[in-house]
């Protein structure tokens, strides 16, 4: 398997939102290089604020139309973090942490996947039910870009993607960990529902144009789809995402809900 041996430089990345900006305070806040604010969110991210003074760290007060220049978004919701990627694995440090995963686990690999609405609301709901990783092809993986992260709504501080440099050979090395290869696709008659998703699974999700490609469907140890009316030719791959997901966590990790009280 050919792979770097050492974790990339890290990059510097725009974040914009309230809860994108308040995980990344929250879990990694030595990864802030800066921070800018409007002057009605002062109170809110004072503690930020005091913290970046002791530390010697830049923030800037602005009004929300400069801050839509700096975020070059509407959407920055009065924050926005100048600040430290995170980390991408690759194939090999994968590997050297899938003894940590103990019991059901299900990864994702995103096969074409591409639209920055779709990655960070993958990425929600990935943190949402707990995914440690979602991985691609290095080179198609994409990055998380501001308007992604403000949709995962702080799932990047829990989700870490890997790209990788050998994908067929990395998810051979899975399989032999006793992870089944499961694609998504409408074009079956096997239910998402019929019978338990693996306790261990990795699941292929197909980019938003022509699904599940055919070497991803070669990979797969079964093709499920997500029964409905047909009225749609297929669902958008972040709701797929979703109710895949769903499924995974009623069969294998869902807990008891306690009853409503009367």
């Amino acid at each position: 398997m050919l792979a770097p041996k050492s974790p990339r430089t890290a990059e510097e990345t725009k974040v914009y939102g309230l809860n994108a900006c308040a995980a990344i305070w929250q879990h990694r806040a030595a990864a802030i290089i800066r921070v800018y604010v409007t002057p009605e969110r002062m109170r809110e991210f004072g503690p930020l604020l005091k913290w970046c003074a002791k530390q010697k760290k830049t923030y800037h007060v602005l009004e929300a139309a400069e801050l839509e220049r700096v975020a070059q978004s509407v959407h920055h919701e009065g924050v926005v973090f100048l600040t430290q990627a995170p980390l991408r694995l690759n194939d090999e440090q994968l590997l050297a942490r899938l003894p940590d995963l103990s019991g059901p686990q299900c990864l994702l690999f995103l096969d074409g996947v591409q639209n920055p609405h779709n990655v960070g609301s993958i990425t929600r709901v990935a943190a949402h039910f707990g995914v440690p990783f979602i991985l691609g092809p290095d080179r198609l993986l994409p990055r998380l870009t501001p308007a992604a992260a403000r949709i995962a709504e702080g799932g990047m501080e829990h989700v870490t993607f890997v790209g990788l440099h050998d994908a067929n050979g990395t998810l051979a090395q899975l399989r032999l960990q006793g992870f089944k290869i499961i694609v998504t696709s409408s074009h079956t008659t096997d239910s998402l529902y019929e019978r338990p998703l693996p306790a261990r699974t990795v699941l292929i999700l197909g980019g938003e144009v022509e699904g599940a490609s055919p070497q991803a469907l070669k990979l797969a140890d079964e093709v499920r789809a997500i029964p409905g009316t047909g009225s749609v030719e297929s669902l958008n791959v972040s709701v797929a995402t979703g109710l895949c997901l769903g499924e995974f966590w009623r069969n294998h990790a869902a807990p008891a809900l306690p009853r409503a009280g009367r």
